[in-house]
């Protein structure tokens, strides 16, 4: 799949006070140069020196591109000149991650939601080239290729320009590493940058030539480095043995190749006893990879001021979940539409409202709703925090005031204690410990711990490999591979917040149908995001969801049109709504058929059961 990416203010306060990679192409300079590093830095250089060589070269070959017969040695240039991109990739996506994304971002419209609905901006760079040369008349778009070609030769410069001033630690050079792995991990290899050419395992072994040559200056004769070697041949090897991403084995690579090697370079780094920087990321700053137990910080998902959620504060969280004191009739609380029991939603198509009215959408999973940026389908409200307030003060909803409802709760003696208790410590303003910004505190706080990533695929994934059967196996491989359905439901997350920063959300317009039917369907009439933005690319754009526990959390789609995961699969194997009739100008979603044969279908079915993991959500 591909996505519409969402840029804007209210996103981009996401951005970590103090965040690793810069939020826009700043040379950094905040501690002293290490030796080693600025050698890395030295063989950044030398591969954006090259990048820019290679770019020339394609937009030469753009030019000269007359008939089919030149058609060759365009693609030829354009895959050197991707080549020397994915070497860069590690130190171009780390301290220039602007710029990297001009060059490498998806081939559709850009929104800047907070500008306007006519800050539309188009797709440029590799992805949109690759459509061109990959496409079906490559001759015929000449002049639409060349324009391209032109617009990355200034974009290299200015990555030359800003390389030459870079500065690093070695803490950082072995951060932009580990991050390279995940990126590999989670974008390269199922395809999400070179979508129509199909040379994610190709780049895959690039990208990973690249994070070993960054590493030279650091190699010495400690016995860690013969562990790296090991899984370093082994796993270049699987990358080349194929070029077919839908029979490779993706499920072996990561268990047993990519992850067992993300843990070896940490022992590396170890050995060299070179630490990590002290910032906080979703990403933690010391797991080793995407896929450990502990990689993810909530933290890193909530507002800068946020601090560690205590246990009280969770139970209290807990108790005010199940408060119906908390509608403006004292008649519904959270916990009457997410039950525990169904994964936190309800097994309705869609809830009622106040006045018995269906509700407009399928009530969401709040279970890891603390491991992903933005919330409601729509995407509006990027925090947890944000969310509580939207839906105890819908008319639609809870129809509740916060701060009636503080006073309200107030009274309650016993709870009042609970609050002291909770917020021990802070300042008492006024004459009441509850407040307005305490109660939203607490709930989100509450669903922050509701996060839980140990699946049978997570410990398969870590290396347990029987948490698996061989076919859900087969639907991992499905799911990363042929299906393509990891190129908008992120590993290990499957949400669509994006790795390996996730900083960012994505939307999707997929053209769900009103009904449930595979022939001369109507699209639903929910416009989505569009809603709120009226930006063009935004109609019927939905946030992509967690599939984790999606086992449980039936019926699907915001509109809630399938009742069975077998109806889900049919629908994307169809190619969404325009396989089916709905036709959108902007779906996202691929419209071929994926063609997935009936086992196939199985074992993907098979495989999103594996995703379940309710552990200690249940209680109530």
């Amino acid at each position: 799949m591909t996505t519409i990416r969402i840029s804007s203010q209210l996103l981009a306060g996401l951005l970590l006070a103090a965040c690793t990679a810069p939020a826009s192409d700043t040379p950094s300079a905040a501690a002293p140069d290490d030796p080693r590093a600025m050698q890395a830095v030295g063989i950044w250089r030398a591969h954006v020196d090259t990048l820019a060589t290679t770019v020339a070269q394609l937009d030469a070959a753009a030019q000269a591109l007359r008939t089919a017969a030149d058609v060759p040695r365009a693609r030829a240039a354009f895959v050197a000149a991707r080549r020397a991109f994915k070497l860069a990739e590690v130190g171009l996506e780390y301290y220039l991650p602007s710029t990297s994304k001009e060059m490498n971002g998806p081939a559709l419209p850009e929104v800047e939601d907070d500008e306007g609905p006519e800050s539309v901006f188009p797709p440029k760079g590799f992805q949109v080239i690759e459509e061109i040369l990959y496409g079906d008349a490559p001759v015929v778009a000449r002049e639409a290729l060349i324009t391209e070609t032109a617009t990355m030769r200034p974009l290299v410069t200015r990555a030359q320009t800003m390389m030459g001033a870079q500065h690093a630690t070695d803490g950082h050079v072995w951060d932009a590493v580990k991050l390279e792995l995940a990126r590999i991990a989670t974008l390269g290899m199922v395809g999400f940058d070179s979508p129509v050419a199909g040379h994610g395992l190709m780049e895959a072994d690039v990208a990973l030539e690249g994070v070993l040559r960054t590493l030279a200056p650091y190699r010495n004769d400690n016995g860690a480095w013969a562990r790296v070697d090991s899984l370093v041949t082994v796993t270049r090897t699987m990358l080349t043995a194929s070029t077919d991403r839908d029979a490779f084995d993706h499920f072996t690579f990561l268990s047993q190749r990519l992850v067992p090697l993300g843990h070896a370079l940490q022992q590396a780094r170890l050995a060299l006893a070179i630490g990590t920087p002290a910032e906080r990321r979703a990403f933690r700053m010391d797991a080793a990879t995407v896929f450990d137990s502990a990689a993810f910080d909530v933290l890193g998902f909530a507002p800068l001021d946020a601090t560690a959620p205590t246990p009280a504060q969770v139970a209290l969280g807990a108790q005010l979940f199940r408060d119906t004191r908390l509608s403006g009739d004292g008649a519904r609380a959270c916990s009457s539409c997410h039950l525990p029991d169904k994964a936190f939603t309800d097994g309705m198509v869609t809830n009622q409202a106040r006045g018995g009215a269906p509700l407009a959408r399928n009530t969401p999973t709040v279970i890891n709703s603390g491991l992903q940026v933005g919330n409601f389908a729509d995407l509006r409200t990027t925090y947890l925090e944000d969310q509580v307030t939207d839906v105890i003060e819908n008319v639609d909803e809870m129809h509740g005031s916060l701060g009636t409802i503080a006073v309200r709760l107030a009274s309650d003696t016993a709870l009042s204690w609970q609050f002291r208790t909770a917020f021990a410590g802070e300042p008492v303003r006024g004459d009441t410990i509850v407040t307005a910004a305490r109660i939203r505190s607490a709930l989100a706080a509450y669903q922050r711990s509701l996060s839980r990533l140990n699946a049978p695929v997570d410990r398969a994934l870590r290396g347990e490999v029987g948490a698996l059967s061989d076919e859900e196996r087969l639907g991992f491989n499905v799911f990363v591979g042929k299906g393509k359905c990891a190129t908008c439901h992120f590993l290990p997350l499957t949400n669509g917040t994006v790795p390996p920063m996730y900083q960012k959300a994505e939307v999707e317009v997929l053209g769900v149908p009103r009904r449930a039917v595979t022939a001369n369907a109507t699209v639903d009439p929910d416009i989505g995001r569009h809603r709120l933005t009226r930006a063009e690319p935004h109609q019927y754009a939905f946030r992509t969801p967690s599939i984790r526990n999606v086992a449980l959390t039936a019926p699907y789609m915001h509109n809630g049109v399938y009742t069975t995961l077998e109806q889900v699969v049919d629908f994307y194997d169809r190619g969404g709504g325009a396989g089916i009739g709905v036709a959108l100008g902007h779906q996202t979603l691929p419209p071929d058929p994926l063609k997935l044969t009936t086992p196939e279908k199985r074992a993907l079915v098979a495989f999103m059961r594996a995703l379940t993991d309710t552990t200690g959500t249940q209680r109530r």
